[in-house]
């Protein structure tokens, strides 16, 4: 995970992350995960003896997995394992070689601006040489990034570090990629939320591994180690030819192909942002204003804060390895608690995140003026729980602006939009801190009035009357059926 995510943008399930985002506990069907053993065939009995008794549910089924999904959930828990061995010691590097607000905001816009190129690109690779070759990729990137900060004894190295991860590296959609191939469609949505939760234990592990490690060397040591024993989850997959790996015409042929398409899938992503932003209906313009402001306000505030706990608290790194795996526990905990607010207020959920980004803006503006580490805790807690229960309120919304077959366009376009604030947020951030360091804070709390504001404005006039239409017509499909 890139520094500017509090929760793995990587798992975008979110911290995008990180962002943006992230992290989902979503519940499953209930139906059984795995095909055949004793719970399929207790049901399929039934169901043969009964057909008006509908089959036994498994309490346990939603733990139930096959191996392609442990392998699944092995390669999500390794990178973001390995962030958080090496990421304890990146700040004292990057203040040692004199990289600051400004450098360190520069650094993760490049990252998010290579990125755009590096997820079509990457996708591009998983279609027409296969999952495990993508995922081959990525994997020796990140060990490759590992390596080069390892070495760097300047700048330099910290700049050349960046760029495999950021091109190569999009592993976690590659996982999910494969969840769609094998994964039956009444099964998908519980077996992503095994995948938020590998997430968030990867982002968990980095105490235990910092009871053995002592140096940056170690953990660079550590966390390439652990990238290539995933190379071994990955052979052990079944084999995923994209639908294009056999396409004729020849190597080179497909390669300028997938060159066009990767160009052409950057200049169409950034364009179908601004057209939604002109000419979609206004409920969807609601939503990529909130998901671009809440992540513009993440990405200038996250330079302050590199800042603040370096400087004011002294982080070391067991301190760094504690808060990164806070914030993993934390984003977790919000996932679980959100589905009681998210439901109550499915059909309006205007008060629901105005209060939200108020609490985030309470909570952002305690954390950057207090001295007491312990407030500067719960503040942190108030605000990456109200986060995630804005993100799930958001995913949830999306799935209702329209048919099935615009839900992925529209999730697509908000995941550019968040990209683009990437870009353009940490460098924002850093120039602000370079005028004051104050600055950046009440930059974003202001901007949290401002998305208040906004939505108590928007949402009722524009998505709230689409969300209850929706729900109208849900109601009479199921009449209907």
């Amino acid at each position: 995970m890139p520094p500017a995510t509090e929760v793995s943008r990587a798992t975008n399930v979110g911290i995008s992350t990180q962002g943006k985002p992230a992290m989902e506990i979503q519940k499953g069907n209930n139906h059984e995960v795995g095909h055949g053993g004793d719970v399929g065939g207790t049901a399929s009995k039934c169901q043969a003896d009964d057909k008006s008794v509908p089959p036994p549910k498994s309490r346990w089924a939603a733990l139930t997995m096959e191996r392609w999904e442990l392998l699944v959930i092995l390669l999500t828990v390794a990178p973001m394992a390995g962030f958080t061995v090496i990421s304890p010691y990146q700040p004292t590097v990057r203040a040692e070689l004199g990289c600051g607000p400004v450098c360190i905001g520069s650094m993760t816009s490049v990252s998010s601006f290579v990125g755009l190129f590096g997820a079509p690109l990457v996708g591009a690779l998983s279609d027409q040489q296969g999952r495990r070759f993508a995922l081959t990729l990525g994997t020796l990137a990140m060990a490759l990034s590992f390596v080069i900060q390892g070495a760097s004894t300047s700048l330099v190295g910290l700049w050349l570090a960046l760029v495999p991860p950021a091109l190569l590296s999009h592993n976690f959609t590659i996982t999910k990629a494969i969840v769609a191939d094998l994964a039956a469609v009444e099964n998908r949505a519980a077996t992503l939320g095994k995948l938020g939760l590998a997430a968030g234990l990867g982002f968990m592990c980095g105490p235990v591994f910092q009871l053995f490690i002592k140096t940056f060397t170690q953990a660079t040591v550590v966390a390439t180690l652990l990238q290539i024993a995933s190379l071994w989850a990955i052979y052990l997959l079944p084999p995923l030819e994209g639908a294009a790996a056999h396409d004729e015409g020849g190597a080179a042929g497909r390669e300028a192909k997938g060159l066009a398409k990767v160009f052409g899938s950057v200049w169409g992503a950034v364009t179908e942002v601004g057209e939604l932003a002109v000419a979609a209906p206004a409920s969807a313009r609601c939503v990529l204003f909130l998901r671009f402001s809440l992540s513009m306000g993440f990405h200038v505030f996250y330079t302050v804060m590199s800042v603040i706990l370096r400087e004011k608290f002294k982080f070391g790194p067991n301190d760094w390895s504690n808060y990164f795996a806070f914030i993993g526990f934390v984003y977790a905990t919000s996932q679980v608690l959100s589905k009681y607010f998210v439901n109550r207020t499915a059909n309006d959920p205007t008060r629901l995140i105005m209060v939200c980004a108020v609490l985030m803006g309470i909570g952002r503006y305690s954390s950057a003026v207090t001295s007491s580490l312990a407030v500067f805790y719960v503040s942190l807690t108030l605000s990456i729980l109200a986060l995630g229960i804005i993100n799930n309120s958001v995913n949830t919304t999306v799935t209702r602006l329209g048919g099935r077959d615009k839900v992925g366009g529209l999730m697509g376009v908000l995941d550019t939009s968040e990209k683009l604030a990437g870009v353009v947020g940490p460098t924002l951030g850093g120039f602000l801190y370079s005028y004051d360091p104050f600055t950046p804070v009440l930059a974003v709390c202001s901007g949290y009035v401002v998305i208040s504001l906004g939505v108590l404005w928007a949402f009722p006039r524009y998505l709230v009357p689409t969300l209850v239409a929706s729900a109208a017509e849900d109601k009479r499909a199921e009449k209907k059926a």
